[in-house]
């Protein structure tokens, strides 16, 4: 079961008054993954969002049908959240995570959480920010690692990187 003081001590939910920790811990439920697992896919319906307590996850898209993936950001920090798609967006993933580790992450079912969200605007506007928050800063890493790329693809070949 996850308690109130957990939810409450990770960066989405921080400062949340105690009822509405109480009734998102009790949709969540502590999961665990062996290091090597496919948490999600592209082709998966997102339906939980996650948040890491422990271990260590990588985020990676694919650029084409023709390349590797190409990782986006590795989550290392308890608190960390991933799979926003079950609560903004399409509803289906557009990335895939896989545990570099094992791992230990709280699911909430992104739908249930809405729902709540909705009931308690007050709470609602706060863990949307939040979210919103959360992320502007990993499209700010996507961007940086777009504009890399497009450097490294435009420099010419005979030339070497500057550090």
């Amino acid at each position: 079961m996850i308690t109130t003081e957990t939810l409450g001590g990770l960066e989405l939910f921080e400062g949340l008054p105690e009822h509405a920790l109480r009734t998102i811990a009790a949709m969540s439920e502590e999961l665990s993954f062996a290091a090597g697992t496919v948490i999600f896919s592209p082709e998966q319906a997102s339906q939980r969002i996650f948040l890491l307590l422990e271990g260590s996850v990588r985020l990676t898209v694919f650029a084409s049908q023709l390349t590797e993936p190409m990782t986006v950001t590795m989550l290392t920090t308890p608190g960390q959240a991933f799979s926003f798609s079950s609560i903004v967006g399409r509803g289906y993933h557009n990335s895939s995570a896989e545990a570099l580790s094992d791992i230990r992450a709280i699911a909430i079912p992104g739908q249930s959480l809405m729902e709540y969200l909705a009931r308690e605007p007050a709470v609602g506007f706060v863990v949307m920010t939040r979210v919103a928050n959360l992320i502007n800063r990993r499209l700010g890493a996507l961007r940086k690692l777009l504009l890399e790329t497009i450097i490294d693809l435009e420099r010419p070949s005979s030339t070497t990187p500057e550090n």
